[in-house]
Parts: structure tokens; sequence; C-alpha cells
């Protein structure tokens, strides 16, 4: 998967445009794509997004979500809506292969790689949207936000993790090491030999001990699960920066990196 909270430290949300005319007409059964959608279509020209794909957000890509219908991600609501686009995931492949066959034109979003990547998949889904302009607009304000944190961050490097419920981690040819590679943060599991996304036994992070921890997902307390208490597990308390940095934006990822090796947090 992508990137519910990857992706929103990169996307700022921009006020669409009113009216769609002309313009597809797009469906989205896959969660990561949601946060693309939200960012580049006019409002009218959403069918519907995937179920369950607001919870864990940052609250601007969350305010953009709010009154659009949810999909269940069936065949069935599929074919009946009949969207020029239906965007689709690594877990959604065979609904997207069925609807296909019946002449519905279905896309799959592959995680960007580094922030390269991300910018480039931008421009792509605009322009398959007919937003190419707005695409180009977000691709190159995040190429100076890019920017700017590389020439803000300090000389200093720190070891740092992105750590979600259950243990799961980001390691090397993920766009999450790239925008900490971008912060002058070393991502810790890259250094432990994780290739793309898996989980990390706690074990493991408390003995690499990383000088900052990270936390780019955003919880709903109004829909609370116990997995989204795993950062307080009191072993990693005990035994780790005391409270997770929330990220939203690059620039607050190299603030971070600056208050750390200061000693404010």
């Amino acid at each position: 998967m992508l990137r519910l909270g990857v992706l929103s430290t990169l996307i700022l949300a921009l006020a669409a445009p009113a009216g769609a005319a002309e313009k597809p007409r797009v469906m989205s059964i896959d969660n990561c794509a949601i946060q693309l959608i939200l960012a580049l279509a006019e409002r009218a020209q959403i069918v519907s997004l995937a179920k369950g794909g607001e919870v864990t957000t940052l609250a601007a890509i969350k305010a953009l979500g709010e009154g659009l219908p949810r999909n269940e991600r069936t065949a069935e609501e599929i074919i009946r809506a009949r969207p020029d686009l239906l965007f689709y995931g690594t877990w959604t492949g065979s609904t997207a292969m069925t609807v296909k066959r019946l002449g519905i034109r279905a896309i799959r979003l592959e995680p960007p790689r580094d922030v390269e990547q991300a910018k480039r998949q931008i421009v792509e889904v605009a322009t398959l949207l007919g937003q190419e302009a707005r695409g180009r607009e977000l691709a190159a304000r995040i190429a100076r936000q890019q920017a700017e944190a590389i020439a803000r961050r300090p000389e200093a490097r720190l070891n740092g993790l992105v750590y979600r419920s259950g243990g799961y981690a980001y390691g090397a040819d993920t766009l999450v090491d790239s925008i900490m590679d971008s912060a002058g943060i070393n991502n810790v599991a890259a250094r432990l030999g994780q290739k793309l996304a898996g989980t990390i036994e706690m074990e493991t992070v408390l003995m690499a001990a990383p000088q900052v921890l990270l936390d780019d997902q955003v919880r709903d307390r109004a829909d609370p699960r116990i997995a989204t208490d795993f950062l307080a597990h009191p072993a990693l308390r005990r035994g780790l920066p005391a409270t997770p940095i929330a990220i939203d934006t690059l620039s607050t990822l190299v603030d971070a990196h600056r208050a750390t090796l200061e000693g404010r947090r």
C-alpha cells in the first residue's frame, strides 16, 4: 500500500474549482488513491471513494472528502455507477479485472518509491482526470517544498523511524525513505535491511534505538482502535523518544529534526 498519511506529507489540499464539464467521472476502490483524487479532481467528478479510507488521514484531506459517497469495493457498485475511470490497487485487482471485461477503464496505482516518482504520478493521474494544469501545479509545489527542506536541513543527520501500529515500517525504496532523506534523517528501517514496507519486531527497534520516532498517521479519536495506541506501548515509551513526532509536511519534519538536535524534544 501507499500511504494514507505518507502522501499527505507532500500533498497540501487545494481548493477545487467549480464545475466539472466534460471531465471524466472517477471512482476509487483503493484507499491509496483517495488523496490524489481529492487533491486533483473536481468534486463533481467523484462518483464515490472506497469506504474506510477517511479514518486515518490528515484533517485537510479528510475535510475534502466529507459528504462524498463511499463504496464497498464491489463489482456490482462499479457496474451500476459506470464511471469513466476506476482506480484500484494491489488488494482490489480481481474486482477491477471483472469490470474491465465489461468495458470500464480501470487504472492500477502503484506505490511511488521516491518523491520524483510521486510527482510524476500526480501529473499522470491529473492528466487522466482532465486536470493536467492542476497536477503540474501540485508537482511544482512539492518540488519547491523538497528544495526548501534540503536547503534548511541541519548538516548533522539523525537516525529516525516511521513506526506504525502492528510494527509496520517503511524501508528502502519507499516514498517515506525518500522524504526522510530530504529532511536529513537516516531511515532506521532501511539500515536494518527492510526493503519496501513490512513489519519489524519491537525488540529489533528497541535495539536499533532510533533518535526520533515519527508518526505519519493522524488518529481519529472518534473511531478508537486498539492498534492506534501501538506507539504508546510501555516498552517503546521507556526505550525510545517519549513522544512520537507527528509529521504533516516536509517543513515540519525539518523543524522536528532541528528541535531534536537542539534538545528541545
